[in-house]
């Protein structure tokens, strides 16, 4: 059997895109698996998408509860939202479209609605995260957000003490990135301790790419990351059989390129990014 791998500190992990299609959900289902199976870490996923797509390809149904009954005070808990996955020491706090509930006017319980708006949208995470510290129940959080600033991102952002932004080297997803990064040096403002760093994904060998790559790692105004994702089909068929890419195909370039990255960013969070 192996050794346990403790964290020194709990990482809070968010991945972060206000694009759709770059690999969030990808990114972070796999980030989850190769820490809970390779590493021996004790890993909470928490789905922040009202898609819910993280908690369908972990097969996690929206009952007894989601993450939304939190946010609207009908669960007091997070423990009670817990689900466990086939994969031992991961477990996900599922998602559905109530969240997507929580962005309309008076969606909120008073008691959430409390305080000014960013204490609104940065309560609930946060006392997440704090209660498993409390409780030593996990070594990371993983929270896939939705492309938007919700709430639920909001919350996120400002719980985590790593953002993870997965960009495909384009010029919309180069766009995208930037106004992202605006609105996180807002939030930077309430948790200024946050380290921010950028995947590249969906990389081919393409003069496109390249310069897309070689523009961001020049002009970025946070780390890139020296690992990059390669774009294979392989991800796309693990979708379909809702299993992370590193056990339905292990040797396919974008489980070696995660399990890369992995050892990257624990070289150094997102601190070990290179630009």
């Amino acid at each position: 059997m192996r050794q346990k791998r403790r964290c020194e500190n709990m990482k809070t992990i968010s991945i972060v895109n206000l694009k759709g299609g770059v690999g969030k959900t990808v990114t972070a289902v796999n980030l989850a698996a190769i820490l809970a199976t390779e590493y021996n870490a004790r890993v909470l996923l928490i789905d922040a998408d009202h898609q819910g797509n993280a908690s369908r390809f972990y097969r996690i149904p929206a009952e007894p509860g989601t993450l939304a009954d939190l946010f609207e005070g009908m669960c007091l808990c997070y423990s009670d939202l817990v689900q466990h996955t086939i994969y031992r020491g991961l477990d996900v706090i599922p998602a559905d479209m109530s969240l997507a509930a929580l962005d309309l006017d008076g969606s909120l319980p008073d008691d959430v609605q409390g305080g000014t708006p960013r204490d609104r949208a940065l309560r609930v995470l946060t006392d997440l995260r704090d209660a498993v510290i409390e409780d030593d129940a996990y070594d990371y959080l993983i929270i896939d957000c939705p492309p938007a600033f919700s709430v639920a991102s909001i919350s996120a952002v400002a719980a985590s003490s790593d953002i993870v932004i997965p960009v495909k080297p384009g010029a919309f997803e180069i766009d995208g990135m930037a106004e992202l990064l605006r609105q996180i040096d807002g939030i930077r403002r309430v948790n200024g301790a946050v380290q921010v760093g950028v995947l590249l994904t969906m990389w081919h060998n393409a003069d496109v790419v390249r310069q897309g790559e070689d523009w961001l790692r020049a002009n970025c105004p946070v780390p890139v990351f020296q690992t990059r994702i390669r774009r294979t089909d392989k991800v796309d068929e693990s979708t379909f059989a809702r299993e992370p890419v590193c056990q339905w195909s292990p040797t396919s370039a974008a489980a070696r390129d995660y399990r890369a990255w992995v050892r990257e960013y624990l070289g150094g969070g997102t601190d070990g990014a290179q630009g």
